[in-house]
């Protein structure tokens, strides 16, 4: 570890947002339209952390049949995008987190596997100025652990990678810190089980907000 990072890295979903009644919805929605059977919200928070399409293959199951899913995907993101900001909510803490952060000079960036379009907008909504660049999704070959646009993120805030930390829920983000290069703070509270995490790097999860702000103090040199 490095200490004095000039710049936090976030995932959104199960990291800065709780999204994941919103996501459900909106997949059931699109499922049904189509002739699929309704999945639990459960069932949809194992199928996130890969990009819009291979949730919807997870959640129809025909991983072989591209054009059906690109089709349901469609209809997806058409119902997602007109109630994207009903149910979900920032985590507790993470408001205040965020401002902390930036108040203090340290960039706070978004790198997500939602589409781009979607994910701009809902940083703005909730956040504000307080996050100085995000950045989704906008072709399928972008999306995480594809490190591309994380390093495009870092590179615009004229940061280098041993200058940031990333803090994510998900293997995506674990894998997409080690393709970058930059020190990984997983969190425990998201989408992905913290004893998998654990098991994957080694490092002990971030179980809530406090926990996380305790550990991004230390990686930016900060008094806790």
């Amino acid at each position: 570890m490095k200490p004095n990072k000039k710049a936090v890295v976030f995932d959104l979903d199960g990291t800065v947002l709780d999204t994941i009644a919103d996501i459900a919805a909106a997949v059931n929605r699109a499922l049904v339209a189509f002739g699929f059977s309704e999945r639990t919200v459960e069932e949809v928070q194992g199928f996130l952390g890969n990009g819009s399409l291979m949730l919807i293959k997870r959640a129809t199951g025909c991983f072989d049949n591209e054009d059906l899913c690109l089709n349901v995907r469609a209809r997806f993101r058409q119902e997602y995008e007109k109630d994207m900001c009903n149910l979900t909510k920032p985590y507790e803490g993470m408001c205040g987190l965020l401002s902390a952060l930036s108040q203090k000079g340290i960039k706070v960036a978004v790198v997500t596997n939602k589409d781009h379009r979607c994910a701009e907008p809902m940083i703005k909504h909730y956040f504000g100025e307080t996050v100085h660049i995000c950045k989704g999704v906008g072709k399928d070959n972008e999306r995480k652990p594809n490190p591309e646009n994380t390093l495009w993120a870092l590179s615009q805030l004229g940061i280098t990678p041993d200058e940031a930390v990333f803090v994510g829920d998900g293997m995506a983000d674990l894998q997409v810190s080690q393709n970058a290069q930059i020190d990984f703070v997983p969190v425990g509270y998201g989408y992905t089980s913290p004893e998998k995490l654990f098991s994957e790097c080694g490092i002990t999860p971030a179980m809530d907000v406090p926990a996380l702000a305790k550990a991004l103090w230390d990686y930016c040199g900060f008094e806790n």
